[in-house]
């Protein structure tokens, strides 16, 4: 019969005991000691983005905007410029975990309207692959998103899709639990002033990131 103790804390490795005349398959009257750590022991993964694969674009202070001219407000459908980000990979330590990107414009702590992120991507963790980097498709950001001409601050706050804290919890909507960690990505938008010039925002030169958009 199996012995009876108290019980173990988590990470204590557990050593069972059986009466040696009931092991006869066994010299030792005791089990090998068998690990019961917590799954949750491992350490927490902190996912940031592979800054060598950054476009040449991102390598500059500002990015600019121009969303919308008077030709783009007289086609048909009605046109406007927008920005298509690149950051090709998050570099993701364990493969296994999900992880998620929030996407702040001009986040202020101060500020309850600022706080809301525009957007959250979620990029799932697999059991079936063993590569540490995860792909993300462009950021898609236009005026409205942006808020309105003038400077704007973008962040990307990554971490854990689990670690994240309550959105209450300060600051708010990027705090992450104890034990979890996350990294922050940043760029500086300049939106111009919309519907200034005759021609369309399209012509050319046409700077990346930037795009037409005909919806």
């Amino acid at each position: 019969m199996i012995g009876t103790g108290s019980r173990l804390a988590p990470g204590k490795l557990a050593r069972t005991c059986v009466p040696a005349a009931a092991l006869f398959l066994f010299a030792q009257g005791c089990l090998v000691p068998q690990s019961v750590d917590e799954l949750n022991t491992r350490p927490h993964s902190i996912p940031r983005v592979d800054l060598t694969k950054l476009p040449v674009y991102l390598l500059q202070p500002v990015l600019t905007l121009d969303p919308q001219e008077q030709a783009d407000l007289t086609s048909t459908p009605t046109c406007h410029c927008q920005l298509d980000v690149s950051i090709p990979e998050i570099i993701a330590d364990d493969p296994t975990v999900d992880i998620e990107v929030r996407i702040f414009v001009d986040y202020d702590v101060n500020v309850t309207a600022s706080q809301p992120p525009i957007d959250r991507i979620r990029l799932d963790g697999s059991f079936t692959r063993t590569e540490t980097f995860r792909r993300l498709q462009p950021i898609v950001l236009d005026s409205s998103k942006l808020r309105g001409e003038g400077l704007h601050v973008v962040e990307l706050v990554i971490g854990e899709r689990q670690g994240f804290a309550l959105t209450d919890v300060s600051p708010p909507q990027r705090a992450m639990l104890p034990d979890f960690e996350s990294s922050t990505f940043k760029f500086v938008v300049q939106v111009l002033k919309p519907n200034t010039k005759p021609q369309s925002c399209g012509d050319p030169p046409q700077l990346a990131p930037q795009v037409k958009s005909c919806p």
